[in-house]
């Protein structure tokens, strides 16, 4: 596969460079989108398990408390407080401070959370997510695997107020929610990229309450929020089988692939050029180009430093 690849980027270094001055195929790589799509998905993953530990009366971490109540249709509803310290941390982030996750339970069919964070920036400091609203999560009772999916609609940006806590769902609307799980994933990036949704599923180790060591995998892509290329394009990315573990490697995923596509902005859907990366079982902090098109034809085959920690 890879010297196919290496043969199509020959035959397309040579044929552009016949037509294009080089610089305009030498752009370095802009991996703002994925590593915002990357994070987010590692976030939620990190609170789904979190909350289906809670929620199934398991034990929780030390920096983890569970308010429980009740909800008339409901198992169980409540809110996981959770402190985020540098010992304690998020997975895949710098930030310290509260994390509150609420949720409403319907027994072994699992249950919606929302998100509120406190002085958590989750991807950078220029771009607040406030919060995560009605997110569904559900766990496999035969292999034991947790679920969860969320979209770009999903996401509150900019400043917001504690209802998000109020998570009162009427029992159609909760029903509603949780069938999104029962859609397909996609298997393509170039699929991913058109729907701003990801898929999360989460192996917990056998060990609910260490949330560090869980195995996520992700598919999925679109826009967390918008992000303009230097060139003036729209990014998006996708995620394709990218798997990876805290406790294993907090520098970058371990499999799978990552995907950054360049639009033209004016709406023409002009490709300006993709990057692909293979994530590999190293850790590192890095990933391989492994082929890239249009203003970043010259990376490919570059390792590249992800800087994701």
């Amino acid at each position: 596969m890879r010297v196919a690849l290496r043969i199509i980027y020959c035959m397309a270094l040579a044929m552009l460079c016949s037509c294009h001055k080089l610089s305009d195929l030498t752009q370095s790589p802009e991996l703002t989108p994925l590593e915002q799509g990357f994070k987010t998905s590692a976030m939620i993953g990190y609170c789904a398990s979190l909350a289906n530990t809670a929620f199934s009366g398991q034990a929780l971490p030390a920096n983890v408390s569970f308010s429980q109540s009740s909800a008339e249709g409901y198992s169980s509803s409540g809110i996981v407080h959770v402190q985020v310290t540098q010992t304690t941390p998020l997975p895949f982030n710098n930030s310290v401070g509260d994390l509150y996750i609420a949720g409403l339970w319907d027994g072994v069919n699992g249950g919606v959370i929302s998100i509120v964070f406190g002085n958590i920036n989750v991807i950078t400091s220029q771009i607040k997510i406030y919060g995560i609203y009605a997110v569904p999560v559900t766990q496999d009772m035969v292999t034991g695997t947790i679920n969860t999916v969320f979209a770009q609609e999903d996401i509150i940006l900019g400043q917001g107020s504690d209802t998000l806590l109020d998570l009162s769902l009427s029992k159609p609307k909760f029903d509603t929610d949780l069938t999104r799980l029962n859609s397909s994933y996609p298997t393509d990036v170039f699929t991913a990229v058109k729907q701003s949704v990801w898929f999360i599923s989460i192996n917990p180790n056998n060990t609910p309450s260490n949330i560090y060591d869980d195995i996520l995998t992700v598919n999925g892509g679109g826009q967390i929020v918008q992000v303009t290329s230097t060139s003036e394009g729209v990014l998006y990315n996708a995620m394709i089988q990218t798997q990876f573990s805290y406790a294993t490697c907090p520098l970058n995923p371990l499999g799978g692939i990552g995907f950054v596509q360049n639009i033209e902005a004016s709406g023409s859907s002009v490709d300006l050029g993709n990057i692909t990366l293979d994530f590999h079982n190293t850790c590192d902090g890095k990933a391989l180009v492994e082929l890239a098109t249009g203003k970043y034809l010259a990376s490919t085959g570059q390792n590249i430093d992800l800087n994701w920690n």
